[in-house]
């Protein structure tokens, strides 16, 4: 073979291991793009839980300070 043959085959070579690492990490990355949606979306859903969670106690404390406070007006 010639000087040139061995370069492009060489080349050739290099050229199907990128294709193959390249089409192994867009997998990956489309893994791990699912997986961060799905985590997105858990952590969203417990954030309104916790939301409405939190807007429930804070109206039993306005509650009890009203009646903490008409008490102490008697």
């Amino acid at each position: 073979m010639s000087r040139l043959n061995v370069a492009m085959d060489r080349l050739d070579a290099a050229i199907h291991r990128l294709e193959a690492g390249l089409e192994s990490r867009g997998h990956e990355i489309v893994a791990e793009r699912e997986q961060l949606t799905t985590e997105l979306r858990d952590l969203r859903a417990d954030h309104a839980t916790l939301r409405a969670e939190a807007n429930t106690v804070s109206s039993r404390l306005d509650a009890v300070i009203g009646r903490i406070r008409s008490f102490m007006e008697v």
